[in-house]
């Protein structure tokens, strides 16, 4: 059985798509930019369900009292995954159980789904402005670029070609706040500035900070010139259709202090087969999970006192052309400064 709260400044909230045949106890509360998922252990079954073989995405439940596994979490959290049209937003996630000797033996798998109309006045995470408070220290606010290719200014053109590398820099500005270090917890390149059902979406960096493009191509986080700063190269593809390219990133900033398998960069050293760290080479042990999943220590809600804050952003339009447009783009460029150069000395010979 499935129910669902609505809270908020939402017009619509739907759960969708459970068995019909299903008895689970299952409340959903889908609120502004969260969710709490509450499971019955006991109903429905002589033994109850283990609570620790609960899994909301790759999370585990928040609490429990032996009658109520309890989840809250972020929409950008535990995986949830996102999509849009022009009018509503669907955040959707699998809640999973694989039972333990001497509870409930059935395993099951449900889906959770909150649904969004775009109100008025109200904004869902990802369309969030580059600010936030967080554990009341001061404002940080985020920045997200494509640079050239020295780093030491944003890049004027956003047009590459097909294999060179794309450098991308991400910072927070700190400001008052305690020092903080900046990852990508997720990057994704998609073909439209909104994902939607329809977009066409490769997976450039997943898993908490796992740079899994890096595993077939050129790309790569860099040496950090500060904790507040992170830069990649990534190398330019293009989709099968189309030539521009958006890159939909998660930022997160942490206290540097408290790096765990979901606060961390890892490139793939493709010599060796194996991830690294880009921070600590000795802690290398923390991007052993990129090759399955990983999760976080102590799953904790982010507010007053918490340590970090994460911001959803989107680069592009990048455009991504193959090597006859190359040729096409520089014969068309050469002409465009011949043109120039000639109208300018007509001018000057004009000119008394």
């Amino acid at each position: 059985m499935i129910s669902l709260c609505c809270v908020g400044l939402l017009l619509g909230c739907y759960s969708a798509f459970v068995d019909s045949q299903s008895q689970r106890d299952v409340t959903v509360e889908c609120q502004t930019d969260s969710v709490v998922v509450r499971v019955g252990l006991t109903s429905g079954s002589a033994l109850p369900v283990d609570p620790s073989g609960l899994l909301l995405g790759n999370c585990p439940p928040f609490s429990s009292d032996g009658n109520t596994a309890v989840f809250r979490s972020s929409l950008l959290d535990c995986r949830f995954m996102r999509m849009a049209t022009a009018s509503i937003l669907v955040y959707s996630n699998e809640l999973s159980y694989k039972p333990s000797p001497g509870f409930n033996s059935i395993p099951f798998n449900e889906l959770i789904v909150c649904s969004y109309n775009m109100t008025p006045g109200w904004a869902p995470p990802v369309f969030n402005p580059a600010l936030g408070d967080a554990s009341g220290f001061g404002t940080l606010v985020f920045f997200m670029d494509v640079m050239n290719d020295d780093f030491s200014a944003p890049r004027v053109s956003t047009t590459f070609f097909l294999g060179t590398l794309i450098p991308i820099r991400a910072a927070v500005d700190q400001q008052f706040h305690m020092p903080l270090i900046l990852f990508l917890e997720e990057c994704v390149a998609a073909t439209t500035a909104v994902l939607s059902p329809s977009s066409q979406t490769y997976s450039l960096i997943n898993n908490y900070g796992c740079l899994v493009d890096g595993q077939v191509a050129n790309s790569k986080f860099l040496t950090r010139v500060r904790s507040s700063e992170i830069q990649l190269v990534v190398q330019a593809f293009k989709f099968t259709e189309g030539e521009d390219v958006y890159i939909h990133c998660q930022l997160a900033a942490w206290d540097p202090q408290q790096l765990d398998p979901t606060k961390k960069a890892c490139n793939f050293n493709k010599t060796t087969s194996s991830w690294e760290l880009l921070d600590d080479p000795n802690q290398n042990s923390l991007c052993s999970c990129c090759s399955s999943i990983c999760t976080q220590r102590k799953k904790r809600e982010l507010g007053a006192g918490d340590q970090g804050l994460t911001h959803t952003t989107v680069l592009g339009p990048l455009k991504i052309l193959a090597a006859a447009q190359a040729s096409e783009r520089g014969a068309s460029v050469k002409k465009e400064l011949s043109d120039r150069l000639e109208g300018s000395s007509t001018q000057d010979e004009r000119s008394p």
